[in-house]
């Protein structure tokens, strides 16, 4: 089974993602909640994006996201009104690419849809799966496929390694993920099986389940490796992470309302154009995210 991800350090600096001619905001001091306000000079490649999609130049858009989730987003914890991580750095370099400004609306990860839904918000850029559910709802611009492991207490004294394994265990999930919903299904079909189902445990966000698992009130959770490589190195003598699962690997998008086809185009072309230079994969590396785990920007539905 492939092993988990390890960051090896990078001889690529700030410096040369620099010089890519794209914003880096997790080279700098932080990314605040909003973004490219002031944007300089793009690519070639970025300036014929703008040519061919100028409906959303000089635009500006309100862009939600739910910062618990560390690597991908979350609140510096040196300075609360920032927003850091890979997917705001992403973001920048997309936005900038584009030509549009953007700020952030914080909120409830299981608000994110019904905000996007109801025109309250231009985007949702939050580590957010591309479900099959969810792409009835909303639109994806794809840019990454999720591997996810399990997070368990210290050296997984109930062998756990799949959800199906989970059967008779306890898991911490918060409300609005992809992840509840499975662990939900997985539970019935222990059910159906005749074996004890998974007691769910919910919490408000990715570090309720952290200190539930921590405090041995749920055996795991499940999260991008990422996020299980950091926690573990956090607690290394309290938590243990898997190997990635192999029941659980999906695209992760931006989300757009379903009438936003002018911004999705847009940014569906500066996803590929920040691809081709290299400048995703190098935020990966920068935020010890596998940047195998890029994938070719593609639309969805």
């Amino acid at each position: 089974m492939r092993k988990l991800f390890r960051f090896a350090v990078s001889v690529r600096t700030c410096g040369a993602v620099a010089a890519l001619g794209l914003l880096v905001a997790g080279c700098s001091a932080g990314s605040g909640t909003s973004g490219n306000a002031n944007a300089g000079p793009v690519s070639a490649a970025c300036a014929a994006v703008q040519k061919a999609n100028p409906g959303v130049v000089g635009k500006h858009y309100s862009v939600g996201t739910s910062p618990t989730q560390p690597s991908y987003e979350s609140i510096d914890p040196s300075d609360p009104s920032k927003i850091v991580g890979f997917d705001v750095d992403f973001l920048d370099a997309v936005s900038k690419c584009a030509g549009f400004s953007y700020s952030f609306s914080p909120s409830d990860f299981q608000t994110l849809v019904p905000s996007l839904q109801a025109g309250r918000i231009d985007m949702v850029v939050a580590n957010l799966i591309a479900s099959p559910t969810r792409a009835k709802q909303v639109n994806f611009v794809i840019y990454q496929n999720d591997e996810e492991a399990l997070l368990v207490a210290h050296d997984n004294p109930k062998s756990l390694t799949s959800v199906t394994a989970l059967c008779g265990s306890s898991i911490a999930v918060f409300p609005g993920t992809v992840q509840a919903g499975f662990v939900q299904s997985q539970s019935d079909a222990c059910t159906a099986a005749g074996r004890k189902p998974i007691a769910i445990n919910t919490f408000n966000d990715f570090n309720g389940c952290v200190q539930g698992v921590l405090a041995g009130r749920s055996d795991a959770t499940i999260d991008p490796v990422s996020m299980v490589e950091q926690t573990v190195a956090k607690y290394p003598s309290r938590i243990s992470g898997t190997a990635p699962i192999t029941e659980f690997r999906s695209p992760i998008g931006i989300a757009f309302n379903k009438s936003s086809s002018e911004l999705q185009a847009a940014t569906l072309a500066a996803v590929k154009s920040v691809q081709a230079d290299g400048t995703e994969k190098l935020l990966f590396t920068n935020w010890k995210i596998d940047p195998g785990s890029q994938a070719p920007a593609t639309e969805l539905p």
